[in-house]
């Protein structure tokens, strides 16, 4: 369905997946700044510091540009472009163009106020591929609750100047306490200007702030109340009927694997999956003051771009990402489609790749449950 597909291109995942069997980093953030104007209760990245120490600490255009050139030699096709707020930079439209020029597929992230006239006339002459904007709410009053600024009239008529353009706009939305009330507009927002739609009640530990914050957010869920609101962003534009057509499905394909995974003539494996996504396997992530990671929700392993270069920064990201493994449990979980834990989940939640996290396998407990009684529920009538 349109309003809750991922934008993502068949020809993508086709070169994203030829890449990591090639170790090439086809795919690339570059985390610009730290900064941002907006101060979200759940923001895992935004600087604590003053803003004009954060601003000496971040690479330049002439770094930027200098990383950029290598990594085009490497084989970076596709682009992130995201902060804190990547518009809060004076020189964002001069790099901006710049990496235009150089022929990457660009995609931004944003929160969407800092969008001008000056960098809509940019965007005319460089069309990015996408602009991911963050909607945090419905109205002036829940902006100022969660983000302690009111700008959603702002953020609202962005996203229509850049759909004007013809620009590919995703509209995402993190579901928390302060905006959870919120949901069903931004959904109605985003079908009535054709957007993308993305939403999750899924709350990563801030340990980029804090590396002792594992399982820590003054926003987040109880795991069982992110499992309800993640079923309800699931489910927000189906029938009744096609609701219940969906829970029939997951339970019905979760005790399938249970079946499957409870055999004792199956080998039971000794250790845990490699990474599943492409972190670290055909894309990367380089923050703001220089260091490269696997994902940018990690807080390690990293490399200094700035010592090492981007080429050897590149080769001891691949090499750190392909000894990394998941939870062996993981491996023999039914609810594994449900769970979908990464290796940032993991290692964000419990400091280590390889340790079960506990919350995500409550949020997918909590959501079969409600899944089950829905399926439950529809044959009584």
């Amino acid at each position: 369905m349109k309003y809750m597909e991922q934008g993502e291109f068949p020809v993508s995942r086709y070169l994203t997946a030829k890449a990591a069997a090639q170790k090439i980093p086809v795919t690339g953030t570059f985390e610009l700044t730290s900064r941002c104007n907006f101060n979200c209760k759940m923001c895992y990245i935004h600087g604590m510091e003053d803003m004009d120490s954060l601003r000496k600490g971040e690479l330049s255009v002439k770094e930027w540009l200098s990383i950029a050139e290598e990594a085009k030699k490497g084989g970076l096709l596709f682009l992130l472009l995201t902060g804190g707020e990547a518009m809060i930079r004076d020189d964002f439209m001069e790099l901006y163009e710049a990496l235009a020029q150089m022929g990457f597929r660009l995609v931004i992230n944003t929160n969407g106020s800092l969008v001008t006239d000056e960098i809509l006339d940019l965007f005319r002459r460089y069309p990015p591929g996408r602009i991911n904007v963050s909607m945090y709410g419905a109205s002036e009053e829940t902006y100022g609750r969660l983000c302690g600024v009111r700008r959603r009239d702002r953020v609202a008529k962005a996203i229509q100047d850049l759909k004007a353009l013809g620009i590919s706009v995703r509209t995402t939305m993190t579901i928390t306490p302060y905006n959870c009330e919120d949901m069903q507009a931004v959904y109605e927002f985003s079908r009535r200007e054709g957007t993308l739609l993305e939403m999750t009640s899924y709350m990563f530990p801030p340990v980029r702030r804090d590396e002792g914050m594992q399982g820590e957010n003054a926003a987040r869920f109880s795991a069982a109340e992110a499992g309800r609101y993640m079923v309800e962003k699931e489910c927000i534009a189906l029938t009744p009927e096609q609701r219940h057509e969906r829970a029939v499905k997951v339970t019905e394909h979760v005790k399938r694997m249970e079946e499957i995974l409870s055999d004792p003539q199956r080998e039971k494996p000794e250790c845990g999956k490699g990474i599943i996504c492409q972190a670290g396997r055909s894309s990367f992530w380089i923050t703001w003051d220089g260091r490269m990671k696997i994902c940018g929700l990690t807080s390690e392993p990293e490399a200094d771009v700035r010592e090492l270069g981007f080429a050897a920064a590149w080769e001891a990201t691949h090499r750190a990402a392909s000894q990394i493994r998941l939870p062996v449990e993981c491996s023999s979980c039914a609810r594994a489609e449900l769970c979908r834990a990464c290796a940032a989940m993991c290692q964000t939640e419990t400091g280590h790749y390889d340790h079960r996290p506990q919350y995500v396998c409550d949020l997918s407990a909590s959501m079969l449950e409600i899944y089950r009684r829905e399926a439950e529920r529809g044959s009584e009538v």
